[in-house]
């Protein structure tokens, strides 16, 4: 048998292929360096356009899928303040199922403002048309309730709705499209907190200290709930 003799790489030869496998080294180790940071820092600190994007589209989905249920809104009883704020909570939540987080109004804003309007679902207007947030139209073709002892069309009447749920959902609506209420839409951006939101509500009312009476009216809610 022939014996084939190795030729084995001289110092320069095997330095050059050291430093040339140290390189690809390094290099690799810097792509695991910059992989490991971008993975970290799209887990600590996402792209927020991103991931507004995301929750928008998983929101819109959502709903979707809900719409397609079909679910019945809840009956709206109430003989006292108390089941009035436990209906109100129901109906919040039936609307809530269809509507985007980010076009969704506080609880207690929303009881606040519903209680303060129809004395806790007890005036004429929330009674007879459903309306539990004083609501006006301008336009005498739409249904409508005319205060009490007005005959003649004034040029305003209150809305009336098919149900209170309705009127509700016209409220939130309101909030999320009208002009009047672009300072609330833009701190609901920051903060869920009804005591301030309520705050940007001076067009919803011509009484002068409507957000105080609101915010009492909370307060008052908050002690029922805890009873």
């Amino acid at each position: 048998m022939l014996s084939r003799q190795v030729k084995l790489p001289n110092k320069l030869q095997w330095q050059k292929l050291l430093d040339k496998t140290w390189f690809y080294t390094k290099i690799i180790f810097a792509l695991f360096v910059f992989g490991l940071i971008a993975y970290g820092w799209g887990t600590f600190y996402p792209n927020k356009t991103a991931v507004s994007k995301v929750n928008t589209e998983l929101d819109k989905f959502y709903v979707d899928k809900i719409k397609e249920m079909d679910l019945q809104e809840p009956e709206f009883v109430y003989n006292n303040d108390i089941q009035f704020v436990r209906a109100m909570h129901k109906c919040i939540n039936y609307i809530n199922f269809t509507t985007p987080k980010h076009l969704r109004v506080p609880y207690e804003m929303i009881i606040g403002q519903a209680a303060l309007e129809s004395g806790w679902g007890k005036s004429r207007f929330a009674t007879e048309g459903n309306n539990l947030f004083g609501i006006r139209t301008w336009s005498e073709e739409v249904a409508h309730l005319l205060p009490m002892g007005v005959e003649k069309w004034p040029g305003w009447g209150v809305k009336s709705f098919a149900s209170k749920c309705d009127s509700v959902k016209y409220y939130i609506d309101l909030l999320n499209n009208h002009s009047a209420y672009e300072k609330f839409r833009k701190l609901r951006l920051t903060t869920n907190d009804s005591m301030r939101l309520i705050k940007t509500l001076d067009k919803f009312s011509t009484t002068a200290d409507y957000d105080k009476r609101v915010i009492r009216m909370i307060n008052k809610i908050r002690q029922l709930e805890e009873k």
